[in-house]
């Protein structure tokens, strides 16, 4: 029976070609869609599903509160006592692991130098995180000083294919480390990712650490925690998480904060950590239901154009329906037949969307920042999520139309008394203002989108970030840094050097507690802190307000000298600059501290998401590593092969690695930039999909009414009299679209904008441009078919009369 079923389904589509293809089109476009969202959706859900004891691991977060705002800020750190505390008096705690990146030191073979993903960690972090062994001991190796547990990959990089197990290799040219350990790389789907592990113990010889209960004010440890089977994890997070204010109370309140520990369950690190992922990426819950949220959508679109085109299609089904009925087929019969032929349309578009997907994913790759293969459709759970789509879209997209047909009434068919009105045509016109209205709301989201992207890329930063190239130095010695900077200025071309430990999108020391001198119950103030020379302010050609900027001839400048922001004399109480000059600041780590001997006007160190916050900059060489070079823009290509040459020559094995600040820059609204490009892609998608439904169900219009029109045009009716007729029903519900979804993409705009400091206002004219188009785009189709209607001959459409 179901292969007569698939036999008959075949033979129906075959006879009606148009109707086939508008439909397996549109499918095939929605399950793309569809397909993208399951590989997305299963990748970003299962990270750190891997581990046996995951639901037992914390990550430990401290959370400062402003004790003037109360303002909360998340950090995935903590003071290196915390995890000690937490090991000692707390029972619930069966496991804790200290985890830190600094300082990084890049590993120096024969033929190059490596900068891996490297951690120093405690010795149970294998008993912790379930991570695949291969030979050796890890909890061995990370319980003795130079000791490492390396990634399969990066032995093969360190030890050309042969086995590096019980093998030294060198940090930083000098510090032999014994491998201990093998193991797998991480998965892709951990937040954890590391390609060279080291003992805690090494940690503390390399910066001779002895007691960890000293520092509380060192808020750079990630600490993960493994609770005991049983545990009551809730009651635990209550009775834990003052252990700040209960050793070091009265530090945090001088520091103008409270501090308090929020234990953030593993597998939320990824999607939903507002802390941040020292070891690895960050993923967003927030991205993913976007991207399932637009997906669905297309899937439905897909579905209503069947459904629009199979219930407005019927009419030339009833005689059919009505035989059969009479001959005995029932109404399940009827059901199965209309929903067989609902899946082979889908299988066909499915299909087309295999292949649709697999020439898309390189640009889906960019949208969501992955490196998704073709192999990834190829995964079992892929294959059943696509089946299931299958399967799920085929029943959605048959089924009201097969209840619809399966209802009809022989009798009355084969009488020629049926009227195939009621409610069919009304449920069409919901469903395409239902299309447009998502298709329009999508168009006016990606304006916003827009519109607050060109805001973001012309408004004035306070800073000049062209022509300027940026060094990383960090891996010279600090006493070359000074002399490699006069060196470089003698090149030609090269306009000024300066260094720093902060530039415009790569901040300095964020969080640094300071008050004014004698007023530190009073005033505590988070500012950053920028080492910098006495050249910073000339080269990234910052606004001086008052007082003046380093002068490394006068000793007070070099060791006492401090440079605010305004924001900063604000934040010190100062009503202006001029009032800030001389005050003396000081620091509970010294950093920063002195007087003020100028101030700079405001701006913007960490792009337009955020607000302008205090800084204060301080004559410090032993803290910079960034070079930045402001350089003649036509003699760039020279002064990076001189600079590529002196690289070779006075620093070998080390890579000549720089980049240019205004696409540094650019890199701090990448989340916006894909966000434009994936509503672009998915509003011009929707659109498509649902102007393809429009299409067919117009010609159909036209079809069904050749006869009314050619009656018209023999009583009189001009050209353009027949395609107002013919336009206005859809150009009116097209209108309804716009007018309803203007306000829904008003209100989400404006709710996504709010994640801004600074952002453009939404401009009314823009959205009437947007619905102008979305009319003239759809008078276009219709107009097209209208056309065509109004100049067939006349004699054609009354011939059967």
């Amino acid at each position: 029976m179901l292969k007569n079923y698939i036999k008959i389904a075949l033979r129906n589509l075959k006879k009606r070609k148009a109707f086939s293809i508008i439909n397996i089109l549109s499918l095939a476009l929605g399950l793309t869609g569809g397909i993208f969202m399951l590989v997305y959706a299963l990748d970003e859900f299962s990270y750190d599903n891997f581990h046996e004891n995951g639901d037992r691991i914390y990550r430990v977060n401290t959370v400062f509160v402003d004790a003037k705002s109360g303002n909360e800020s998340y950090n995935s750190t903590n003071g290196w006592p915390v995890g000690k505390i937490l090991e000692s008096d707390f029972p619930e705690v069966e496991n804790v692991i200290y985890t830190i990146t600094w300082p990084k030191l890049d590993i120096k073979t024969e033929e190059e130098t490596l900068s891996p993903r490297m951690a120093y960690v405690t010795e149970s972090f294998f008993d912790v995180f379930s991570f695949e062994q291969m030979k050796g001991s890890p909890s061995a190796a990370l319980s003795q000083p130079y000791q490492a547990v390396i990634t399969e990959s990066m032995e093969s990089l360190i030890f050309k294919g042969q086995d590096g197990l019980g093998k030294e290799f060198f940090l930083a040219d000098s510090i032999a480390v014994k491998v201990g350990a093998v193991v797998k790389d991480a998965p892709e789907n951990s937040h954890i990712q590391f390609e060279v592990l080291l003992s805690q113990s090494t940690f503390e010889r390399l910066i001779g650490m002895e007691d960890y209960m000293a520092g509380w004010g060192n808020i750079n440890m990630t600490n993960y925690l493994m609770l005991r089977e049983g545990t009551d994890a809730e009651a635990f997070k209550d009775k834990a998480k003052s252990v700040y204010m209960d050793h070091v109370g009265d530090m945090m309140r001088s520091w103008g904060a409270e501090a308090f520990l929020k234990f953030e369950p593993m597998k939320d690190i990824y999607l939903r950590s507002e802390a941040g992922n020292p070891l690895g990426t960050l993923g967003s819950i927030d991205r993913v239901y976007m991207v399932l949220g637009i997906c669905l959508f297309t899937i439905l679109l897909a579905c209503i154009n069947f459904i629009n085109l199979s219930t407005a299609r019927s009419v030339d089904r009833f005689k059919e329906v009505g035989l059969r009925k009479v001959v005995g087929s029932t109404r399940m019969a009827l059901i199965t037949q209309f929903m067989t032929e609902a899946f082979v349309l889908t299988l066909f578009g499915l299909l087309i969307a295999v292949f649709l997907a697999s020439m898309m994913m390189p640009v889906f790759n960019e949208l969501v920042n992955k490196t998704y293969q073709l192999n990834s459709l190829l995964k079992p759970e892929i294959i059943l999520g696509i089946l299931a789509l299958l399967i799920l879209i085929s029943l959605f997209a048959g089924y009201y139309p097969s209840l619809h047909l399966s209802g009809l009434q022989p009798v009355k068919i084969l009488k020629g008394k049926f009227n195939p009105g009621g409610t069919g045509p009304n449920l069409r016109k919901a469903l395409v203002v239902f299309q447009f209205f998502i298709s329009v709301s999508l168009a006016l989201g990606t304006l916003v989108v827009l519109n607050q992207l060109d805001f973001m890329q012309q408004k004035e930063l306070g800073f000049a970030k062209d022509e300027i190239l940026v060094i990383n130095a960090s891996k010279l010695e600090k006493s070359r840094i000074e002399s490699l900077k006069y060196e470089l200025g003698n090149i030609s071309g090269i306009q000024s050097v300066t260094y720093s430990n902060g530039i415009p999108g790569r901040p300095g020391w964020i969080g640094q507690i300071a008050y004014p001198d004698g007023r530190e119950a009073e005033n505590p103030v988070s500012v950053e802190y920028l080492a910098v020379d006495e050249d910073y302010l000339s080269t990234l050609n910052l606004d001086l307000v008052a007082g003046r900027f380093f002068d490394p001839e006068r000793e007070t400048d070099r060791t006492e000298g401090l440079v605010l922001n305004e924001r900063a004399v604000r934040q010190f109480g100062w009503d202006s600059p001029e009032e800030a000059l001389g005050q003396k600041i000081v620091s509970p780590s010294t950093t920063p501290q002195g007087t003020v001997i100028g101030v700079v006007r405001d701006y913007h160190q960490l792009g337009l998401q955020q607000s302008i916050h205090g800084i204060a900059m301080d004559w410090a060489p032993d803290y910079s590593y960034w070079l930045s070079l402001r350089f003649e823009p036509s003699q760039t290509t020279a002064i990076l092969e001189t600079l590529n040459q002196k690289w070779i020559n006075d620093f070998t094995g080390m890579d000549f690695k720089y980049f240019f600040l205004n696409e540094d820059f650019e890199r701090l609204y990448q989340a916006e930039l894909r966000m434009a490009k994936m509503f672009r892609l998915f509003a011009g998608l929707t659109l498509l999909i649902s102007l393809i439904g429009l299409l067919g169900l117009v010609s159909f219009m036209i079809e069904s009414r050749s006869k009314e029109m050619s009656i018209r045009k023999v009583l009189g009716a001009g050209v353009h009299q027949i395609v107002y007729t013919l336009s206005r029903e859809f150009m009116l519900l097209v209108m309804i679209a716009s007018v309803l979804a203007a306000p829904v993409a008003w209100y989400f705009g404006k709710e996504w904008l709010q994640n801004f400091a600074y952002r453009t206002p939404i401009a009314l004219g823009n959205f009437l441009t947007v619905i102008l188009m979305a009319l003239l785009v759809t008078l276009s189709v219709v107009g097209f078919q209208a056309l065509k209607a109004a100049y067939r001959n006349t004699v054609n459409g009354l011939r059967s009369e």
